[in-house]
């Protein structure tokens, strides 16, 4: 997707739809990539979505994510993928694919 604020409402749908966002968070957190107090800090924000896509760029820029994808197309119908690679592990965090 590449723009920021795609990715941002890419997220903040997804969450609309799926509630994923803490789907996420917790990948994150299995992965020891992320903490307790991060995700307490991002929880207590007034915009998750834009929180999450913050954690995820940071820890893409420093390589700690070998792949961030977000898939977004509304038409004909509405799927949402986001898909996360770790030095570890991958996963696909989607909405009506």
């Amino acid at each position: 997707m590449g723009n920021a604020k795609k990715e941002i409402d890419c997220l903040q749908r997804l969450q609309d739809k799926s509630g994923s966002i803490d789907e996420i968070l917790q990948f994150l957190v299995e992965e020891k990539l992320i903490d307790g107090d991060l995700v307490k800090k991002v929880k207590q924000s007034s915009d998750e979505a834009k929180e999450v896509h913050a954690v995820l760029s940071g820890l893409s820029k420093s390589d700690k994510l070998q792949l961030l994808e977000y898939v977004w197309h509304v038409l004909p119908v509405e799927i949402i993928k986001i898909y996360i690679v770790t030095n570890r592990n991958n996963k696909e965090f989607t909405y009506n694919l």
